[in-house]
Order: structure tokens, then sequence, then C-alpha cells
């Protein structure tokens, strides 16, 4: 958890959260993610924690204000703007995602694929 919550903290400093604003954490159930989503709502974010549907209720627990299972929803599709869109995973839709931020958003991407 202590490297996971150095990460956090470092993305989610480089979010620039304002309060009120939306963050969407991709990947949110693991160390980076659930430390992510506490430190968005230190800073007084609306959170969007997109992880497996086993892991809903736990991150809705540690402060996140809504979920979206994975595997039955693709937030790319939907009409939902953010602020910023952190992506633990590495493997998001860069491209789609990008697409759901509001201007001058930030998409932080905390573990790239690699060849």
């Amino acid at each position: 958890m202590l490297v996971g919550g150095l990460e956090a903290q470092n993305f989610i400093g480089a979010a620039n959260l304002q309060p009120g604003q939306h963050i969407l954490i991709n990947g949110a159930g693991g160390s980076i993610g659930t430390m992510a989503i506490q430190l968005a709502k230190l800073q007084g974010a609306v959170v969007t924690a997109v992880d497996r549907a086993d892991k809903l209720e736990f991150l809705k627990a540690v402060g996140a204000d809504y979920t979206i299972d994975y595997q039955s929803e693709d937030y790319t599709k939907g009409e939902t703007k953010y602020d910023a869109i952190l992506d633990v995973v590495g493997k998001g839709h860069y491209g789609r995602g990008v697409k759901c931020l509001n201007p001058g958003g930030y998409y932080l991407i905390a573990n790239p694929s690699l060849p």
C-alpha cells in the first residue's frame, strides 16, 4: 500500500483536481486506485471507480461516488465527461478515453503497457 499510495499521490497531484471536479479511475481496485480514490475525495472531487463487479462495494466503502463494472459497461461509450481519467490498468482505450474528457482535462496512465 505504501508504494501504491505514493504513486496515487503523484497522479492525483498531476490531475490538479479542484473541488467538485470529476475523476474516473480505471482499475480502481488495486493499491494505486484505492489510494487515489481517497486522495481525490480529500480534494473534494467526485470519483467514478471502474473495476470488476466483485470489487464495487469495496470501492464505494473507500469513497467512490459512482462505480462501473468494466465487464458489463464501457465508460468510453457513455455520455459522462470527466476532468481527469487515471488509467491504472494501462490497457485502456486511450483514443476513446480522451473523448470522455472535458476541455483541458488530464488523461494519466499509471502502468503503460510495454511491447
